[in-house]
């Protein structure tokens, strides 16, 4: 691990998991991108399903909300974050399993699992092709995955429409003006910890073409890839191939 990495790893377990339910957590737009991603698992009792840098968790509880009868295995870097989410998990009546894991060196044997899902962990990994080898790897044949991917678009963009959307949610809230108001300057205000991301590694944007071709690469799986016109990311889902089976993009 370089010395990057290292200063990353303590930022995120003492700042941003911290303060993530507070902020990023809350925003309705990322709620409806984590149900949709979970709702393309079409999950199923008894699946093992593994969620990939999984945060403080808000993803396992979308999936325990469509089938609590799956088992959870999650992972992460960061040990604040997945006390967190073990927690959570626990409080809404089920026990899942949290490893601390590198995305990049997934420490369990080929085919273990018949769902995996990655949200917004591209975004902080350089080597991507490596994480989502290993995502495809533990996969079993004919298993589904969903990993979000920046696009080439994000940016600016991407803030001036967050930033619409909390005020559009503070404003539909039904909550009283002066304190949807001061609400919504308290998430803004609390949106500063996120600076330190900006001086990060270069991350990795996509074009739609070039994760086409990386994922070809990794598996002959037939797969689609959509793009949140809020968030600016994309959303690559399918299934792994199963010998002999189908494969490509739509």
């Amino acid at each position: 691990m370089t010395f990057a990495e290292k200063l990353m790893r303590v930022y995120f377990d003492f700042v941003y998991n911290p303060v993530y339910d507070f902020t990023t957590g809350r925003l309705s737009r990322y709620r409806k991108l984590q149900t949709a991603c979970v709702g393309k698992l079409e999950l199923r009792d008894a699946d093992r399903v593994l969620c990939v840098g999984v945060g403080t968790g808000n993803e396992v509880l979308h999936i325990l909300q469509v089938n609590s009868n799956v088992k959870i295995v999650a992972v992460d870097y960061s040990e604040t974050a997945f006390r967190k989410a073990y927690r959570k998990a626990l409080a809404s009546g089920k026990k899942i399993e949290v490893l601390n894991m590198d995305a990049r060196c997934l420490e369990f044997a080929a085919g273990s699992f018949d769902k995996v899902l990655c949200l917004h962990v591209t975004d902080f990994v350089e080597d991507n092709r490596q994480v989502t080898s290993e995502i495809l790897r533990v996969l079993k044949d004919g298993g589904r995955f969903v990993i979000t991917y920046p696009s080439d678009k994000e940016g600016l963009k991407l803030g001036c429409n967050l930033l619409r959307d909390v005020i559009r949610t503070n404003l539909n809230s039904g909550k009283h003006p002066v304190k949807a108001f001061f609400e919504l300057i308290a998430q803004m205000l609390m949106g500063f910890v996120y600076l330190p991301l900006v001086f990060r590694p270069k991350k990795k944007f996509y074009l739609r073409r070039e994760l086409e071709a990386m994922i070809t690469g990794l598996t002959t799986g037939h797969f689609q890839i959509e793009e949140d016109s809020i968030y600016q990311d994309f959303i690559v889902y399918g299934r792994k191939s199963i010998k002999g089976g189908g494969s490509g993009a739509s």
